[in-house]
């Protein structure tokens, strides 16, 4: 949730911070009014997913999943000897939601699926995402930020924080269908597995609904303080009573979440697994952290931003924390005993950390860094993910989608195209040692980093015994390959997207098959969540998020 808006303190921005809540008063229908217009309860999710299952599947609908199906790609990224191999010409044979054998073909008389030209690879792991977050938020944050460079003016962003207050605001039908929507392109984008930060309980919630329908692997949290809270407190300037007195609603709320987690932890056959989640660190006291701490011991994990010395000095989030504990956000957080391996930590952005400090602090084996490339919109913060510094740490890494953009495809290649240019441009001036990446990297990071983190020796590896989580990339036609099994499959992954998976499988169920998705009417959901998209902008425009915003800055000569 690293904050992309550029704003001096004090200005007012819609309904953020003018405590409009989502209720208008001029006179334009408030979202709960409008929404009684289009009600697509989850039900009707439900029911979609059911016709869809039949017209999708055809004969896996009607399946016997206690016989073998053969998978039949031109190229599988196995694992053996605890390695990444590339094998040309193996089927990978699941039964009974388990991959049951690796080996090369042959004749088989089992229902076999021809992949050819496909490269199959584990279900891919997202680390770090706000689910419901993503179509509401992507098309207008991309030219938002105020460069770093001090020499560009400072000016004020169009804030995606204020959709986030709308959408904990929407009745559950309307936010089952975006988080339906932003679910269906991570699956179609061959995700399996999300690390969710949901902006809520209430976003958790539909997260968690939704999920279950679509056959999901989702690590939910819901972010403490929620939405409908946080702003007031983490902007409040110099005034810390406000945070000292958020503290008995904070834990109240963290009990709150807890006793949601245990209601579903380990459904669905053990693919919900709930943690918890301190919505950014600046918000919280000792007292609060230990109560988030203690319900994380309980559960799967703590997820956390790390992003406190992100941006342009003076830091609000640096300050403060400087302010109120006498030490930087990670110093702080490990003398708590965050990183003391009682809890797996999950920690996206890590922006503006001292290296040499806190890198050695969280190389551990509880600690998973989220590499997040398109977090704060696509192209908005490049290369800023100190990604090189953490490889060359040895600190375990995985890849997140964040918020806007839900293409993992899209972002496996810019974390090897800015993590290049960061080792590439500061490589000779670094205090600590870096990693260049390749597509390896990244794709490892993608897979078995996610698993490592989660504690998972069953995910993000193709091998007897592993989940049948799986995804094929066509590697051979159009833009990506030229028409001929590659030789080096991984390389064509730098020129596909999401459109290039073909096939998606959760517990050997299929997703996507042949490109389209099976859980859901695509079509239906578009036009469904495109209606409550547009009651989001319109009241945003209302409330003056939309500011202007320049095409280019210009950054003066450096003075000599």
């Amino acid at each position: 949730m690293a904050e992309i808006e550029a704003v001096p303190e004090g200005t007012a921005t819609g309904c953020a911070t003018c405590g409009n809540d989502g209720e208008a008063d001029n006179g334009v229908e408030t979202l709960r009014e409008q929404s009684s217009r289009s009600a697509v309860l989850a039900g009707q999710v439900l029911r979609d997913a059911n016709r869809a299952k039949v017209r999708g599947f055809g004969v896996d609908g009607l399946r016997d999943h206690s016989k073998p199906l053969v998978l039949a790609p031109s190229w599988v990224l196995a694992h053996i000897n605890d390695e990444m191999v590339l094998l040309a010409d193996h089927d990978v044979v699941v039964k009974n939601g388990v991959i049951e054998s690796v080996r090369p073909r042959s004749g088989t008389t089992d229902e076999r699926v021809d992949m050819t030209g496909q490269l199959l690879l584990p279900g891919l792991i997202s680390m770090h995402s706000h689910v419901a977050g993503g179509a509401a938020t992507r098309g207008y944050v991309e030219g938002n930020l105020t460069p770093m460079s001090k020499g560009a003016p400072l000016r004020q962003g169009r804030q995606f924080l204020n959709a986030m207050v709308l959408l904990e605001d929407l009745p559950d039908e309307d936010l089952d269908t975006m988080t339906a929507l932003n679910l269906a392109e991570i699956l179609r984008g061959g995700c399996t597995t999300q690390v969710e930060m949901s902006k809520g309980l209430r976003s958790m919630q539909s997260y968690v609904r939704v999920a279950r329908q679509f056959g999901i692997r989702g690590y939910p949290s819901g972010a403490v303080p929620g939405m409908k809270r946080i702003l007031p407190i983490w902007k409040r300037g110099t005034d810390d009573r406000v945070l000292f007195d958020s503290v008995p609603e904070t834990l109240a709320e963290i009990q709150e979440n807890l006793a949601y987690a245990r209601t579903i932890n380990g459904a669905d056959d053990g693919r919900i697994l709930p943690m918890m989640a301190p919505a950014t660190n600046a918000v919280h006291t000792p007292e609060t952290f230990a109560a988030m701490k203690s319900a994380a011991q309980e559960l799967h994990g703590l997820h956390i931003h790390l992003q406190a010395g992100y941006g342009r000095s003076p830091q609000p989030d640096k300050v403060a924390m400087n302010r109120l504990w006498g030490q930087d956000e990670i110093p702080w957080l490990h003398s708590m005993g965050i990183f003391d391996g009682s809890v797996r930590v999950f920690g996206a952005h890590l922006l503006g950390i001292d290296y040499e400090r806190d890198l050695p602090l969280l190389a551990n084996s509880s600690f998973t860094f989220a590499n997040c490339p398109s977090g704060t919109g696509a192209g908005v913060t490049p290369a800023q993910w100190p990604w090189p510094e953490v490889l060359g740490a040895g600190v375990n890494s995985g890849i997140g989608l964040d918020t806007h953009s839900n293409d993992y495809i899209e972002n496996l290649k810019m974390a090897v195209i800015y993590g290049r240019i960061r080792a590439d441009f500061l490589g000779d001036t670094t205090p600590v040692p870096m990693v260049r990446p390749s597509i390896w990297t990244a794709v490892e990071a993608a897979t078995l980093g996610g698993a490592r983190g989660l504690g998972r020796e069953d995910l993000g590896r193709i091998e007897a015994g592993a989940k049948a989580d799986l995804t094929s990339i066509d590697v051979s036609g159009l833009f990506v390959g030229v028409g001929t099994i590659p030789r080096e499959p991984l390389n064509h992954l730098m020129y596909a997207n999401g459109l290039s998976v073909r096939n998606v499988m959760t517990d050997g169920q299929w997703q996507v098959r042949d490109g389209a998705l099976t859980i859901v009417d695509e079509a239906r959901l578009v036009r469904d969540a495109g209606k409550v998209v547009q009651r989001i902008w319109d009241q945003m425009a209302s409330d003056g998020v939309f500011v202007d915003e320049p095409r280019s800055d210009l950054i003066p000569a450096a003075a000599r």
